[in-house]
């Protein structure tokens, strides 16, 4: 379901895709909060499963335990508000159109935070798993890059939050950030299918 999701997102973060779907539904950017809450959803997905995989009980009630739910709740109440308060008449990938309305910047503000704090929920548990003596060299290589790239994400949304222009840096971190963390879960995916291998020939030897 979060592969199904999050492909639907990235189709319409691309031009084509976007003012077509969009066109279809009226031309005032409802692809684009289709978007958020297509994001939102693989969000609370990524958080549970991440959870699990770092065995992180406390993560996952941060993510979907009472508080964690109500994080959601507002956030996508905050969404649904500031986006019906915007003027988004005429189709705009990723609302650029419209970037100058002060209730755009805060939807696109909404829309930073919700990852970050679950980035941030798990920047803990990856660490620690990155610093578990117990564990195979490459999977604790591979937490400790998920770590970098979950801290990057936070200190990304920070950053945004402050009136300091970012520059170069407004691309540089996100990038980074998905680079480090695509690569460790792609260790950590590695690491398991080792993991399994080396114990079914085991299993098999005995």
């Amino acid at each position: 379901m979060a592969l199904l999701l999050l492909t639907c997102a990235v189709g319409l973060s691309i031009e084509p895709i976007y003012l077509a779907v969009d066109g279809a539904l009226g031309g005032v950017n409802i692809a684009n909060l289709l978007l958020r809450m297509a994001l939102y959803a693989v969000f609370v997905l990524f958080g549970i499963r991440m959870a699990a995989a770092f065995d992180s009980a406390r993560a996952r009630r941060l993510i979907v335990g009472p508080v964690g739910l109500s994080i959601v709740a507002v956030t996508v109440a905050a969404t649904l508000y500031f986006f019906a308060a915007s003027e988004l008449e005429g189709s705009s990938t990723g609302l650029r159109a419209f970037g100058d309305q002060d209730t755009v910047q805060q939807y696109a503000t909404v829309g930073r935070l919700y990852p970050g704090y679950v980035a941030a929920c798990l920047v803990v548990p990856a660490a620690l798993a990155a610093l578990d003596r117990h564990g195979r060299t490459v999977h604790r290589l591979a937490c400790a890059l998920v770590a970098c790239g979950y801290a990057l994400v936070v200190v990304f949304v920070l950053l945004r939050l402050t009136p300091l222009d970012l520059m170069h840096w407004d691309i540089v971190l996100p990038f980074s950030a998905i680079l480090l963390t695509v690569l460790g879960l792609c260790l950590i995916w590695a690491s398991r299918a080792v993991g399994r291998k080396s114990s079914s020939s085991g299993n098999k030897l005995a």
